[in-house]
């Protein structure tokens, strides 16, 4: 086992980032078949959606090809797992602990949506904010792994690939949690940037409401797996966009 001269810490690649990943390499190939398959899986429902979802995608992508967009994210997501694995050992999928991190995610992604629901009520969110089902049932699960990717795997990725590299002597635990309160900032305010009125108290409410969702994903990303981070989303998703995206349209409108 070797350790880097900054007090024992291991290097970028070092052989005790190796380590793991050769004891355990049939875990290992598991991950990447999840992975791709869920990646896989996300490009079967866009081409589902094609072309009758395109009106949709380009609310969120503008005039990107849906199909290009979520191909790319896969790989880029892949890649920038590959290098959160190597150096803060995130994981794709822990196996028994993922049971844990889905429950936990359903629990807060139930309080979170039942918050923004009451909100509604009360800041009214425009009429069209939901995709109609039945588009909806496989729109969001795929607008939710694009956002997962470039809200939360990129950034990560980025930030904790950048303080390995300039900030040497700060320990990794101490470097990915920077790295996540940085994270967290970026989906709600691309959210309330493109709100009517970005400094109303709807847009105030919003962004607070968006960076606990993001800052509790990503503490379940660190302490489970992107699948469970992954599946806060989904449960979220089909409180917020589904199941009350049907029921607003008739209480609020």
């Amino acid at each position: 086992m070797t350790h880097d001269a900054n007090g024992g810490r291991p290097g970028l690649l070092s052989l005790t980032a190796l380590e793991p990943q050769k004891r355990h390499s049939w875990r290992t190939r598991d991950q990447w078949f999840v992975f791709a398959s869920v990646s896989a899986a996300m490009l079967v429902l866009t081409e589902v959606l094609s072309p009758s979802a395109d009106e949709h995608f380009r609310r969120f992508l503008g005039s990107a090809d849906p199909l290009f967009v979520v191909a790319a994210m896969a790989v880029l997501g892949g890649s920038c797992l590959a290098v959160l694995r190597l150096i803060g050992r995130l994981e794709i999928l822990k196996g028994p602990t993922t049971l844990r991190g889905m429950g936990f995610s359903a629990v807060a992604a139930t309080l979170l949506a039942s918050a923004i629901i009451v909100a509604d009520f009360i800041v009214r969110y425009p009429e069209d904010i939901n995709v109609p089902v039945p588009e909806a049932l496989l729109f969001y699960p795929v607008i939710g792994f694009v956002a997962e990717i470039f809200f939360h795997v990129l950034p990560m990725a980025v930030l904790s690939l950048a303080g390995q590299l300039l900030c040497g002597r700060m320990s990794t635990q101490r470097m990915l949690w920077i790295a996540m309160a940085l994270a967290a900032v970026t989906e709600p305010t691309f959210q309330v940037t493109f709100m009517a009125d970005p400094f109303s108290w709807a847009a105030v409410y919003t962004w607070f409401h968006v960076f606990v969702i993001a800052c509790l994903q990503l503490y379940v990303f660190r302490r489970f797996d992107f699948i469970s981070m992954y599946s806060f989303r989904l449960f979220y998703y089909a409180y917020w966009h589904i199941i009350w995206g049907v029921i607003r349209i008739q209480v609020l409108f």
